[in-house]
């Protein structure tokens, strides 16, 4: 008779448990990948955000144009109507908005607030420009500038 080898009844389930463990470590390293495979588009995006608003800012003049300055936005201005950087001080915290202060829908998810403050730089008249996006999924990512009268 010849002798036959196989495996052990031990040896299976010795076998199972090893390889249940196993996977069970690999699914939770997977599942923690993709619960944050997100996080770094959402970044970019309120990255994106915080830059168009800093840039339409930006392009604003120094000083009001028309009236002396009141360190917001003077009466009857809105976002589209702004002339000035101090304008954009009174914008507060709200949903992402188009130049014309219209809602996207889109990113309804993002919040934007925007602070300006007078500063100094090298005895310099300026203005520091704070803008703060933020995004339940990943916090506030914030963007600085300075604005000089150049």
């Amino acid at each position: 008779m010849r002798r036959q080898s196989a495996f052990t009844l031990i040896e299976i389930i010795v076998t199972i448990i090893v390889i249940g463990v196993a996977a069970t470590a690999l699914l939770g390293v997977f599942a923690n990948m993709i619960r944050g495979s997100a996080d770094p588009m959402i970044q970019q995006q309120a990255t994106t955000i915080a830059e168009a608003y800093l840039e339409e800012i930006m392009l604003r003049a120094y000083d009001d144009p028309q009236v002396a300055e009141s360190g917001g936005a003077e009466a009857g201005e809105t976002r589209p109507t702004y002339d000035d950087v101090q304008d954009y001080n009174s914008l507060g915290t709200t949903q992402v908005r188009d130049q014309n202060n219209n809602p996207i829908a889109a990113l309804s998810d993002y919040q934007v607030s925007v602070t300006v403050n007078g500063a100094v730089l090298n005895a310099v008249a300026a203005m520091q420009i704070d803008v703060s996006v933020s995004h339940p999924a990943t916090g506030t990512i914030v963007l600085s500038a300075f604005r000089t009268d150049y």
